[in-house]
């Protein structure tokens, strides 16, 4: 043979060997595959579950490493919609009577302290029906946050909503509940009031919520308008219920009230809602034996205005008459001086007659007449 043979032969089985291990590779290849994918299939993968190894231990090959037991159950229902994977909910085994906790238990049997104020009170971005500042703006911070998603939310669904009244202080809460028993009477107020201290308001976790539809006023028929129903059907996606619901007056102690809404966080909420539950439902709560609500706030549900002290008449100080005023004495005119009259000249005096020589009488003398005698 020629060289030129031998270099062709050797071509040839060169081609041949390459072409065999390319085959060989890819069938070795496609086979690793499908055990990769057989694997992956049985178990959810979650981040940080495919870790990069050195390449000195896996000649740059990246190696499947199985995930911890915390994402290994596959039980869809705790899968969050990003996929990532979240604790389900665990029902509470106790009552929760912390006020600071989102999910604290207030009603007529376990009240709040007179003195206690939230510490992280906001001013939502919502709408009021009242443009001053006011407490009845506030609301918890984590409260108002998710208000103002719930507002939002109805707003792009073309539902317009208002706050009427938020956070409510002891005192205030005072001068409604006592206000509502002088005017509306025990009866009514105990349906719709709370005694001063087992307010949820005073937690700043609730609000009372109106629509213009209904002159922003706290009434039944809320709950039949395009902005109840919704609230009703929606609330619940952003942690609140609607505390004080329809036909369960007998178990949460107050009528219905379509507009009060109470924040209790988006796994409680949801959890409620789904199960048609009241937080005294959840908490499993019944009323202790020894408590008597009448007698422990008998001061404030029997309540009396202390009467208005009538103030003493000041007596009308009798009206001095005026002095008649002395007229002005006319000024008498004084007369006008009569002219002096002519003096009549004095007639002049005629002689006086001589006197004739008078001739003596003779002088008679009598005697006096006796003492007794008569005198004619």
């Amino acid at each position: 043979m020629t060289k030129r043979n031998f270099a062709i032969i050797g071509t040839t089985l060169l081609i041949v060997l390459m072409i065999s291990y390319l085959v060989l590779s890819s069938i070795f290849r496609t086979g690793d595959d499908a055990s990769y994918i057989d694997a992956a299939s049985t178990t959810v993968v979650s981040p940080g579950a495919i870790t990069l190894v050195p390449s000195e231990e896996t000649s740059g090959d990246y190696t499947y490493i199985p995930p911890t037991s915390e994402y290994d159950s596959n039980d869809l229902d705790n899968i969050g919609t990003d996929g990532v994977g979240v604790n389900p909910f665990v029902p509470a085994t106790a009552l929760d009577l912390d006020p600071e906790s989102i999910t604290v238990f207030v009603n007529k049997e376990f009240a709040l302290p007179m003195d206690y104020i939230p510490t992280d009170l906001v001013n939502p971005d919502i709408l009021f029906d009242l443009q001053s500042s006011d407490e009845r703006k506030l609301m918890r911070y984590e409260a108002a946050t998710a208000l103002e998603n719930l507002f939002t939310a109805a707003n792009r669904d073309g539902i317009i909503l208002y706050g009427v009244s938020g956070y409510r202080s002891y005192e205030r809460q005072y001068n409604i509940f006592t206000r509502n028993i002088v005017k509306q009477g025990k009866t009514h107020t105990l349906k719709y009031s709370a005694v001063p201290g087992t307010s949820e308001h005073q937690t700043g976790l609730s609000i009372d919520v109106s629509s213009a539809s209904r002159g922003y006023k706290l009434i039944a028929s809320f709950s039949t308008s395009p902005e109840g129903i919704w609230l009703a059907d929606n609330a619940y996606k952003f942690g609140y219920i609607v505390r004080y619901p329809l036909d369960k007056a007998e178990i949460t102690g107050y009528a219905y009230e379509p507009w009060h809404i109470r924040y209790v966080g988006d796994a409680l909420a949801k959890y409620l809602y789904s199960n048609n539950l009241t937080l005294e439902e959840y908490y499993n709560y019944s009323p202790s034996e020894d408590f008597d609500f009448e007698a422990t706030y008998a001061e404030l549900i029997n309540y009396t205005p202390p009467p208005t002290p009538t103030p003493s008449i000041t007596p009308t100080p009798s009206i001095t008459p005026t002095p008649s005023i002395t007229p002005t004495p006319s000024i008498t005119p004084i007369p006008s001086i009569a002219p002096t009259p002519s003096i009549t000249p004095t007639p002049s005096i005629a002689p006086t007659p001589s006197i004739a020589p008078v001739t003596p009488t003779p002088v008679v003398v009598t005697e006096a007449p006796t003492a007794g005698e008569d005198g004619n």
